[in-house]
């Protein structure tokens, strides 16, 4: 069984703006389909580690995916009196030893938007507060990471996006393409935070 991390986001109102210098979207559409409040507390991955649990090298000793209390003992003997907290910090570690680094959000807002993309538009680089997931209804869209990989989604594909990543959609095509897109946010999160624009990596020019 995958061990957890509980990793806490930030609670209570937020205010979300735009970095300066991001890249806007341009050439698409939205609009919000409905809004309510979540009468409870929700728990989800913040997406920071990815890849299967492979082990790792410390202080020149290899650890494998199962030896977390040799690693952790060994964290002990160097000083570290707050595993958990170490850990939580670390996540890409954590992720080593097959942990899946979780996020809290207390009472979010949800929200269902509608968003359009005609022929060449681009949604600009951006996160998300808290996280979303999105399903194409119809045409096809392509999401670029910073490093510049891609992945197509096409019609009754869906995805998911946390502000641990940053991305970037296009359409790419010459049809339109509609996304519903879910999302779950910090309360208090107005619909203009649903976003948080991000300047152009230098790693990717798309």
């Amino acid at each position: 069984m995958k061990r957890l991390i509980v990793l806490l986001a930030v609670a209570g109102a937020v205010a979300w703006t735009a970095v300066a210098l991001g890249t806007p979207s341009q050439g698409s559409s939205s609009s919000i389909m409905a809004l309510g409040a979540l009468q409870a507390d929700l728990v989800f991955s913040n997406g920071a580690a990815t890849g299967a649990a492979s082990g790792l090298t410390w202080r020149g000793k290899q650890y494998t995916a199962d030896q977390l209390p040799e690693f952790l003992t060994q964290l002990r003997n160097a000083g570290v009196t707050d595993l958990g907290t170490w850990l939580n910090l670390h996540p890409a570690v954590s992720g080593k030893f097959g942990m899946v680094p979780l996020a809290l959000l207390h009472s979010p807002e949800i929200a269902i938007q509608q968003t359009k993309f005609t022929p060449g538009s681009v949604s600009g680089w951006h996160s998300h507060p808290g996280f979303l997931t999105a399903t194409v209804v119809s045409g096809t869209v392509v999401r670029y990471a910073t490093d510049c990989t891609s992945q197509t989604f096409t019609a009754g594909q869906s995805f998911y996006e946390t502000g641990a990543t940053t991305f970037i959609v296009r359409n790419e095509s010459d049809t339109d393409a509609v996304v519903m897109v879910t999302f779950v946010v910090p309360g208090g999160t107005p619909t203009t935070g649903l976003r948080v624009d991000k300047t152009q990596p230098t790693t990717c020019t798309k």
